[in-house]
């Protein structure tokens, strides 16, 4: 299939970028066709969700060009719209937490609708799902001031797709086809390695909420219709598994 990559949709946070690698292509090829084969004929709402550095917004982005490129109108939607606190502010949130309560209450802060605006991520697809033709999708920014709401067309919009680490929780209602893109504890910390320009590695705090996330994100890949390995290889929930046992 040939799409531009010039004129992709992509998340709707102020400031979203993305970075089209090879790799990215070749997963969202691996996972289009299978995708196709579940989609309904009325509107659906398909979440691509994994840990960091895992391309969540890349490929969210070129699945929604697949989709429009066959017809099928999507938009792709972003999940860091939807804390209650702006980043940093969030930020101060969790360590406040941790210093407080320690990791246990670190890890019930994670993900939890005291740090995100669930409810108003579901109300958002049970509208969608509904058929509403215009919706007001959150916009939040990096500054107290860089918050406001824009009303979205969707009367030809059939698939909406949340990128998200938080796209398969449990605390979420209306997500139909879960994508999780997989990366194991190792391959996440290398990624960031890589990433880091002076070559360091992220704080203790840091690793800490990531290996807090990687724990939700397992209990919640039994429910993704859809799992995708680091390395671009399609698995089942069973071979997900036992992939993760070997790398503890």
């Amino acid at each position: 299939m040939t799409i531009n990559l010039k004129t992709l949709p992509h998340g709707d946070m102020p400031g979203d970028k993305i970075a089209i690698e090879q790799q990215h292509i070749d997963k969202a090829e691996k996972i289009y066709p299978l995708l196709r084969q579940l989609l309904p004929q009325g509107k659906c709402v398909v979440c691509v969700c994994g840990g960091s550095g895992v391309g969540k917004s890349e490929i969210a982005s070129l699945l929604a060009g697949m989709l429009q490129a066959d017809g099928i109108g999507s938009y792709v939607m972003s999940g860091d719209n939807y804390p209650h606190r702006i980043p940093c502010e969030n930020d101060a949130a969790r360590e406040k937490v941790y210093a407080e309560g320690g990791r246990e209450a670190l890890q019930r802060y994670l993900g939890s609708q005291q740090e995100i605006d669930f409810e108003l991520v579901s109300a958002i697809l049970a509208r969608f799902h509904a058929g509403a033709p215009s919706i007001p999708m959150k916009r939040m920014g990096r500054t107290p001031d860089a918050l406001w709401y824009d009303d979205v067309d969707f009367s030809q919009t059939q698939v909406l797709i949340l990128e998200w680490t938080h796209g398969n929780s449990d605390n979420i209602r209306g997500v139909d086809i879960p994508i999780l893109l997989n990366s194991t504890p190792q391959e996440t910390l290398e990624h960031r390695r890589k990433r880091n320009r002076d070559g360091g590695v992220d704080s203790p705090f840091t690793a800490m909420v990531l290996e807090l996330e990687q724990k939700q994100l397992m209990r919640q890949a039994h429910k993704a219709k859809i799992i995708v390995t680091k390395s671009g290889e399609l698995i089942s929930y069973q071979e997900y598994c036992r992939l993760m046992e070997e790398v503890k």
